[in-house]
């Protein structure tokens, strides 16, 4: 069974039921272990393929805005490397082995700025997408817009880890693009194009 680290799955899993990706891509940010990935393949139907985005290699970087970490002791305040090992990754795509063999999911193991300007992934049509990878605010808009610009008519971005980023901030953003908040959790929050 795949772990996961994060809270309200029951609601990424209500999001994701039954969710029509008509014919178009599926994403997420921040695989890890690949639980979330797993939970949206197992519960979208019609999606092209699931695009797992993750740099691994315990990559040194800020993490949350400092506003919501001022309280936290200092060397988790700046930069500071995540566990994300290569021995993490290689398990979690042992993991996935069924997914992959069945053409349903693919590591693009690099960074989100990486993908973001990678030829291969930057002229697909994205529908269900989840977004758990920095939480820094201006990260998760420059996400959110280069989604937005890509994304299907009838469209979902799911935001993970809500209370380490100004949520109301990535929101308003996005509804320049027709997104509008259908749910939020405490930890998560989902908006949809219409």
């Amino acid at each position: 069974m795949i772990e996961g680290d994060g809270k309200e799955y029951d609601l990424l899993i209500k999001w994701a039921k039954d969710f029509d990706c008509k014919g178009h891509y599926s994403c997420e940010i921040g695989v890890r272990k690949g639980h979330s990935s797993k939970l949206i393949m197992d519960n979208v139907k019609n999606n092209y393929m699931h695009v797992g985005v993750d740099p691994y290699g315990e990559l040194e970087y800020q993490h949350h805005d400092r506003t919501f970490t001022k309280g936290w002791p200092e060397e988790f305040r700046g930069e500071f490397s995540a566990d994300y090992t290569d021995e993490m990754r290689d398990t979690m795509l042992k993991d996935m082995d069924e997914y992959i063999k069945s053409g349903k999911f693919v590591l693009a193991n690099m960074t989100d700025t990486m993908f973001m300007s990678h030829p291969n992934w930057n002229e697909k049509t994205y529908s269900f997408i989840y977004l758990d990878g920095p939480h820094m605010t201006k990260d998760v808009i420059t996400e959110a817009i280069w989604f937005a610009h890509r994304s299907a008519p009838h469209s979902r971005i799911i935001i993970d880890d809500i209370d380490k980023m100004e949520t109301s901030t990535i929101a308003h953003v996005l509804t320049f693009f027709n997104f509008q908040t259908i749910e939020m959790g405490e930890t998560k929050i989902c908006l949809e194009k219409k």
